[in-house]
C-alpha cells in the first residue's frame, strides 16, 4: 500500500488574556474531527515511509478553540524532500469556536533512501508564533513499514489487557523503482516493558510481485499487577533457598541423596527459565507510557517503526 495523503488537525487555543497554544492532532480525514493523539508544537511529525519516487501529499485544518480570532498569516517548510503545497488561501481567519477547511500543506517526495527530515512553521498573531515542528519521513527502495491509519502509533490499555495495533508491510514496485522487492520479513519487537510481549498474526511475511504489500496485525499483552508471576524476582529467591535446602538435605541424609539432588535440578530449572527471548523482563506491567520499536527484517536489512504503549 503506497501512502497517498496524510492528514493533520492543527489546533490553535487562545484565552481571554491572548495566550495561545498550537498542537497537532494526527487524523485520516476531516470528518472524524479532532482526534485522539497529540502532537505539541516544537515536536515531530512523523509522515510515514515511502517509496523512492512516489509521493505523499500532507493537508491540516485548523480549530480555534479560544475566545478570540487568530489570523495565520504564512505557512513554511524548509528541507530537502519536504515542499509546500499550493493552494491555500492566506491570510486565513479563525473565529473563536470555529475551524478551517482542509489546508493544503506539504508534499513529501523521497529522493534517495533514509530518513527525511524538514521543518515546518505556522505564522500568525496567537502567543508563541511561529508555531514549529520537524517533519520526519523516510524513503525505502527494499521496503517500509507503516501504520494502517495514520496517528494510531499510541495505544493505551490497563495492565493485564492487549493492546492491538495495524500496519502495513510495503515492498518496492515498478514503477517507480527499478526492480520489485521479492523476499520473507521477519518481523520483532524490541524495548518492551516489564511483563509486556508481542505477537503478530504471522511472525513473518512474503512480498512479491503481485502481494506487494501485507497488513500485520500486532498483539501486544501486558500481566496485571495483581497477579503474582511465577517467575518475579522475590519467587525466585526463595526457589533458590528451597535448593540449597535440597542439596543439605541430600547431603546430610545419605537415604534421600537422591531425592534432595532431584529437587535441587527441577527447582533450579524453574529459577532459570524466562520464556522466550521476545518477551520483557516477567512481572506485573507498571504504570506509564513506554515506547517500543517494531522491527522488519529481510536478508540483514532492518526497517523498524516507533510505538508507543500506554498502561495504567
Amino acid at each position: 500500500m503506497r501512502i497517498r495523503s496524510v492528514c493533520f488537525i492543527l489546533l490553535l487555543f487562545s484565552s481571554c488574556f491572548g495566550f495561545a497554544q498550537l498542537q497537532v492532532t494526527v487524523f485520516t480525514g476531516v470528518s472524524l474531527g479532532c482526534a485522539k493523539t497529540v502532537i505539541a508544537s516544537n515536536s515531530t511529525i512523523d509522515v510515514g515511509s515511502l517509496q523512492v519516487g512516489t509521493n505523499a501529499g500532507v493537508g491540516f485544518c485548523l480549530v480555534n478553540t479560544g475566545a478570540s480570532a487568530i489570523t495565520v498569516t504564512a505557512i513554511t517548510v524548509t528541507g530537502p524532500d519536504f515542499s509546500l503545497s499550493a493552494g491555500t488561501v492566506l491570510p486565513l481567519v479563525l473565529q473563536p469556536g470555529a475551524g478551517s477547511p482542509v489546508v493544503a500543506g506539504f508534499n513529501f517526495a523521497p529522493t534517495s533512501a533514509g530518513t527525511k527530515t524538514a521543518q515546518m512553521g505556522l505564522v500568525d498573531d496567537a502567543s508563541g508564533s511561529p508555531q514549529t515542528f520537524t517533519l520526519s519521513g523516510a524513503g525505502f527502495t527494499d521496503f517500509g513499514l507503516n501504520m494502517l491509519v495514520p496517528g494510531t502509533e499510541t495505544q493505551t490499555v490497563t495492565a493485564g489487557q492487549t493492546a492491538d495495533y495495524q500496519l502495513t508491510l510495503s515492498g518496492a514496485t515498478i514503477p517507480p523503482g527499478p526492480t520489485a522487492f521479492n523476499g520473507l520479513v521477519s518481523l520483532s519487537c524490541s524495548n518492551l516493558p516489564q511483563g509486556a510481549s508481542c505477537t503478530f498474526a504471522s511472525a513473518s511475511e512474503v512480498l512479491q510481485p503481485g502481494n506487494e504489500s501485507v497488513t500485520l496485525n500486532l498483539a501486544v499483552s501486558t500481566t496485571a499487577r495483581t497477579a503474582a508471576s511465577l517467575h518475579n524476582p522475590a519467587m525466585k529467591v526463595w526457589y533458590s533457598l528451597a535448593a540449597v535446602f535440597a542439596l543439605a538435605l541430600g547431603a546430610s541424609r545419605r537415604r534421600l541423596n537422591r531425592v534432595g539432588l532431584f529437587a535441587c535440578f527441577i527447582v533450579l530449572g524453574l529459577v532459570t527459565s524466562c520464556g522466550g527471548s521476545s518477551k520483557a523482563p516477567s512481572g506485573p506491567t507498571p504504570a506509564g507510557t513506554f515506547p517500543f520499536t517494531v522491527n522488519a527484517t529481510s536478508s540483514g536489512v532492518t526497517h523498524s517503526k516507533n510505538m508507543v504503549l500506554a498502561v495504567n
